[in-house]
């Protein structure tokens, strides 16, 4: 039952955060544009449309609301959001030619998620795509190569 009230509100949530995302756009502020973490989740950093400096700015516009249908199903959505925070972190300080800063949070990053993010079974699938996109990106953090 919960799981189906979960499915419910994952259904309805996205036209109200649309309207609302709309609105902060409306009024000249930064929203999340998703279609950058799907792209960097199916490419690699820095190839394929994928950019870092974009990617960074993207994963930091994360907000608890993005994060707190996970927590609906039971899973760490703030672990989700510190981890994806971090990520963020990584990957400005890289881009700012600080490899070791970058690699501090980007450690931080992979370890949080790899210890408290996991997708529960049964979750429904429009919950397992977003997750798959996050979990995606997380994968290109966990291979980063820094040189520090």
């Amino acid at each position: 039952m919960r799981f189906l009230a979960a499915y419910l509100l994952c259904l309805l949530a996205p036209a109200a955060a649309a309207q609302t995302e709309q609105n902060f756009a409306d009024k000249g502020e930064r929203v999340l544009d998703m279609a950058v973490l799907e792209i960097c989740a199916a490419g690699e950093i820095d190839a394929g449309g994928c950019e870092a400096s974009a990617l960074a700015e993207n994963l930091g516009l994360i907000t608890g609301r993005q994060m707190r249908p996970f927590g609906k199903l039971g899973m760490e959505s703030f672990a989700m959001l510190t981890s994806l925070r971090y990520a963020a972190s990584a990957l400005f300080f890289m881009e700012e030619g600080e490899p070791c800063y970058a690699e501090e949070e980007r450690g931080a990053a992979v370890e949080i998620w790899s210890l408290w993010v996991e997708l529960p079974e049964g979750a429904p699938q429009v919950m397992a795509e977003k997750f798959a996109v996050f979990d995606g990106v997380m994968d290109k953090i966990v291979t980063l190569e820094l040189g520090c």
